[in-house]
């Protein structure tokens, strides 16, 4: 019997607060970012609101592109920060400016002619954000509620362009963000 008991112990271990509601939400730390004119951007800008942090890179079109117009489809004037992992101000040539012209472009042809409303930023070589919050490849948004906490990471693409089953699912990781961690 103390055998089976242990044998149960041992595979339900891993089980252990799968069914439970509560979920650790990690705090974003500070953060410099720096628009193309070098003004610094930080987390005190976004204090007391939730908001959306894009990473991606300014070489990056589609996904990134599709993600960045997917989120301003799902809810509209929600607040983004785009944040290049590029450490060069112009890699490849391109600067902030030129990236954020190309991401508004990007849906002309498909006559939705969205502009978006988004803070194209970079991060900063002396405190490389990208590298504080453990992102190892551009196309990673994360969603923060109004007291800085992280309440969703979406790797990679959120779905098709303007589908709505894409848009949904943006709209519940908002909703969380606008919900905010139990404290």
């Amino acid at each position: 019997m103390r055998r089976l008991l242990i044998a149960l112990l041992i595979l339900t271990a891993p089980l252990a607060g799968c069914t439970g509601t509560d979920e650790t939400h990690t705090q974003v730390p500070d953060f410099t970012v720096l628009n193309e004119d070098g003004a610094h951007i930080t987390n005190s800008n976004y204090s007391g609101e939730a908001y959306v942090i894009v990473f991606s890179a300014q070489w990056c079109s589609n996904p990134c592109h599709n993600n960045l117009h997917n989120l301003n489809l799902s809810v509209p004037n929600i607040t983004v920060l785009v944040v290049s992992t590029d450490l060069d101000a112009a890699p490849n040539g391109v600067t902030l400016s030129m990236w954020e012209d190309s991401v508004n472009e990007y849906d002309d042809d498909k006559e939705l002619d969205q502009t978006l409303d988004y803070a194209f930023t970079r991060v900063d070589s002396t405190q490389n954000f990208a590298t504080q919050m453990g992102i190892d490849a551009p196309g990673t948004s994360v969603f923060v509620d109004s007291s800085g906490y992280e309440m969703h990471r979406q790797i990679g693409t959120f779905g098709e362009y303007n589908d709505q089953e894409t848009l949904d699912l943006i709209e519940s990781y908002w909703n969380s963000a606008l919900d905010g961690h139990l404290e």
